[in-house]
């Protein structure tokens, strides 16, 4: 029924950017459906309208919803191959330019002088 974790805005169902008069009707309609104890729901209405605590409401509330469980499950993505990966040609001599990193390029040297 309830999870202790419930943020005030998920526990009255309203976006951050709900208003007074939003809180206030989704209290109500909290308050019949009863998914939270009416307790909860008196508490996240209470930290909503008050300005102080609502910023602590939009702090702590999380960024990315939270991920349900699949009610099926599809493995049919497993059987299909694998695709390559095409590197850059650019990448091509990477390791020999590693190799020797006291050598400096004309092109580096003079874009480290115009920078500096």
């Amino acid at each position: 029924m309830e999870t202790n974790l419930a943020n005030a805005y998920d526990v009255l169902g309203v976006p951050q950017t709900a208003s007074n008069a939003e809180i206030t009707k989704s209290f109500a309609l909290a308050m019949k459906e009863r998914k939270y104890s009416p307790d909860a729901i008196a508490k996240a209405r209470k930290s909503l309208m008050n300005p102080e605590d609502r910023i602590i409401a939009d702090y702590l509330r999380p960024v990315l919803p939270t991920i349900h469980r699949f009610k099926c499950q599809d493995f049919t993505a497993l059987n299909e191959p694998v695709p390559s990966i095409d590197w850059l040609s650019e990448f091509d001599r990477l390791e020999e330019t590693i190799v020797d990193p006291n050598e400096v390029s004309e092109i580096d040297t003079q874009l480290g002088i115009a920078l500096f």
